[in-house]
């Protein structure tokens, strides 16, 4: 009977580990290493090298359009092969036999496969160089650096507006006012946190403003209870009830996280700008 106990014992143990992997979601693949190559081994042994990304220095061969060029390994003499550069974010032409530096994903050149890649994109070769490429090695690239190290492929960013220079003054004043506020409740001084509590309501009451104007709802309904966890700091610090400053406060950072989650985005200068 024992030995039975332990078999049956056994065999539920194993159907719940395979109910268990069956349950548990599907691991997410690790990115992709970026591997250093040579344009003369990619173009060698293209095959190999699909759905890599990497990293090569080359020389410019020819410039097809605005965001399309090829490159060559060596600039002193042409060779039976280039390799396709597409870069739909190149603001600025590369010079021709300038040694850059492309880092971006191999794939077999397809104007389908392209448009499935940049979806914001359009391809602007012609029909004749669609053909000519068509099946060929090429990379499409997120950075293109000259040899003055100025990545030619960083997105220019449009300027602010006025209402986005305001919202701008508006966060900058929010995260050190209350980053201040939290550090101080450790020995709270009911003037300092009146201050700096007024600073944080009439900050959100412009983020709200902001948000509604664009109708953007969500962010303008986050910035509104914002306010409103403003106005209870307000009333907790004037009836010197700290404890419930510090519970608003809180609940208001979590408030702000969320918000940014959705709605803040790094730019490729590593400043952020505001989406949606």
């Amino acid at each position: 009977m024992r030995y039975l106990f332990a078999a049956l014992s056994v065999i539920l143990l194993t159907g719940s580990l395979a109910i268990r992997a069956q349950q548990a979601p599907p691991a997410q693949a690790a990115p992709r290493p970026m591997v250093p190559m040579a344009a003369s081994s990619l173009l060698r042994n293209p095959e190999a090298h699909i759905g890599a990304n990497v990293s090569l220095m080359a020389s410019v061969e020819a410039v097809l359009s605005k965001t399309v060029f090829t490159v060559d390994q060596d600039r002193t003499k042409a060779s039976e092969q280039d390799l396709l550069i597409i870069a739909p974010t190149l603001n600025a032409a590369p010079d021709l036999n300038a040694y850059v530096t492309v880092q971006g994903e191999v794939f077999k050149f397809d104007a389908a496969e392209v448009a499935k890649r940049g979806k914001t994109y359009k391809l602007d070769l012609t029909p004749e160089q669609i053909a000519k490429y068509q099946g060929h090695p090429a990379i499409f690239a997120t950075s293109v650096i000259s040899p003055a190290m100025v990545d030619l492929a960083k997105r220019v960013l449009p300027p602010p507006t006025a209402a986005e220079l305001e919202f701008r003054k508006a966060m900058l004043a929010i995260n050190p006012t209350f980053m201040a506020l939290r550090g101080g409740l450790d020995a709270p001084n009911a003037a300092q946190l009146k201050e700096q509590v007024a600073i944080l309501k009439k900050s959100f009451g412009d983020v709200e403003a902001f948000f509604k104007t664009k109708g953007t709802a969500d962010a303008a309904g986050w910035a509104g209870d914002a306010v409103k966890l403003a106005t209870t700091m307000e009333q907790a610090v004037a009836g010197t009830k700290f404890d419930e400053v510090r519970t608003a406060a809180g609940s208001l950072q979590q408030l702000c996280a969320q918000c940014h989650g959705v709605h803040r985005e790094r730019q490729d200068d590593g400043t952020f700008r505001i989406k949606g």
